[in-house]
């Protein structure tokens, strides 16, 4: 989750320090969204599985097997 804090982090400064203006914090927001989505893209290609150890976390009747 190191991404998300330092994406925090970053918003953060940005925010405080009031050097940007609101403009430019949503350009730079919308640029690391589109950054984020592009590499969620490549790295769903890599097709790894993704593998969980324990019950299903599904709830209701989508998560139990008949």
């Amino acid at each position: 989750m190191s991404y998300l804090n330092d994406f925090e982090t970053e918003l953060f400064a940005k925010i405080e320090h009031g050097s940007e203006d609101t403009a430019a914090i949503v350009r730079w927001v919308s640029e690391k969204v589109l950054e984020s989505y592009r590499n969620g893209i490549t790295a769903g290609r890599v097709g790894k599985t993704v593998i969980r150890q324990g019950k299903s976390r599904r709830s209701g009747l989508f998560g139990k097997t008949e």
